[in-house]
């Protein structure tokens, strides 16, 4: 999924589902972020404040197997249920990490994540649990599995998650086919899915936030989150007018009545760090330019730019400090359940 779920989409089903406002922002944000978060970055260098990050996303696709490993099917493709009923494809082949809407797996992480306390980890941990949907019959892994078309354009992709069939996954209101899949499941709406994802994640969070909620005023309350949202997810509407109907139920009473703020990639790495442009600035908002950037930086150290916490006694404080370490934590605890249930069937080596 993109911008339109991770953030705004997100928002909206945190507080309807009981998070106040701000906690709502600062989940929507991290879950966004994960898709940002793709430079590793050492900050105040040679000090006693020095700090590295973890990225959750790489821009580099083609990266050694194993640190694609660290970040795909942790944070992106989370791996379900190979015998799903929507997993079934023409070639009948099947995939220890294939990803399935909902999963066991999951659900494991998000509510690892809430029960955590940890409002960035709980972020985190619903990017990869709405992407359980949009990149349902993926695997995070470089493998056959994930080619769609057998034609020289289509296999001249690389053959890892959805690379083959493009941002179509992750698109509101589009359609498109899996032609992988038996005939009854290759045609895909992607809105039908994003809604289950919805319906779902306000039931994990509600779930936690009031485990007492009747099962009728819950369902009652999601039913209403859905059909706003069915409504806001329209196919007829262009994707400007999409954001400015997330934005209207933002400030309606029912969504915490308060504006939903512009989401900025920079803002919380800006608050927290003083960055010093040697060459040329490192950071960008498109991906391309932060791959290329990246890469003249690393092998011409002179023009690498430099980052200082603004504040070296408070820098603990800040929300780009609080979501990395959440990113570390999600990744370790995360990981390990994953090995458990999944990875060491793999027998990979150096995990």
């Amino acid at each position: 999924m993109d911008i339109e779920f991770h953030y705004y989409i997100t928002y909206l089903i945190a507080v309807k589902a009981g998070f106040d406002v701000k906690q709502a922002a600062l989940l929507a944000y991290s879950s966004q972020y994960v898709d940002d978060n793709d430079i590793l970055f050492e900050v105040s260098a040679d000090t006693n404040q020095c700090y590295q990050n973890y990225i959750s996303q790489t821009m580099n696709i083609l990266k050694p197997k194993l640190k694609l490993f660290r970040i795909y099917p942790i944070f992106h493709f989370i791996p379900g249920e190979p015998l799903a009923d929507s997993t079934r494809r023409k070639d009948g082949k099947l995939h220890y990490l294939n990803t399935t809407p909902d999963s066991k797996n999951a659900r494991k992480i998000l509510n690892l994540a809430l029960l955590s306390g940890d409002i960035y980890r709980v972020g985190i941990a619903a990017h990869g649990y709405a992407d359980s949907w949009a990149h349902q019959n993926f695997v995070g892994y470089y493998d056959e599995f994930n080619t769609i078309k057998k034609n020289i354009l289509k296999r001249i992709k690389p053959r890892i998650g959805h690379a083959g069939a493009g941002h179509k996954p992750d698109r509101v209101g589009l359609n498109w086919t899996d032609y992988r899949l038996v005939r009854s499941l290759r045609d895909i709406d992607n809105n039908k899915r994003f809604l289950q994802a919805a319906a779902s994640m306000f039931d994990v969070f509600r779930k936690y936030l009031q485990p007492d909620c009747s099962q009728e005023r819950c369902s009652k309350q999601r039913d209403d989150l859905i059909a706003d949202l069915s409504q806001a997810i329209s196919t007829d509407l262009s994707r400007e007018e999409r954001i400015s109907g997330y934005r209207k139920l933002a400030i309606a009473d029912k969504y915490g009545g308060e504006q939903l703020k512009d989401y900025d990639m920079d803002t919380w790495m800006n608050e927290a760090v003083s960055e010093n442009v040697r060459g040329f600035r490192i950071r960008s908002k498109t991906k391309i330019l932060r791959f290329i950037k990246n890469k003249i930086a690393g092998a011409f150290k002179p023009i690498k730019d430099t980052y200082t916490w603004k504040d070296e006694q408070n820098y603990q404080n800040t929300n780009w400090y609080k979501f990395q370490e959440a990113v570390k934590a999600h990744q370790k605890e995360a990981g390990d359940f994953l090995y458990d249930t999944v990875f060491h069937k793999l027998e990979l080596e150096n995990w």
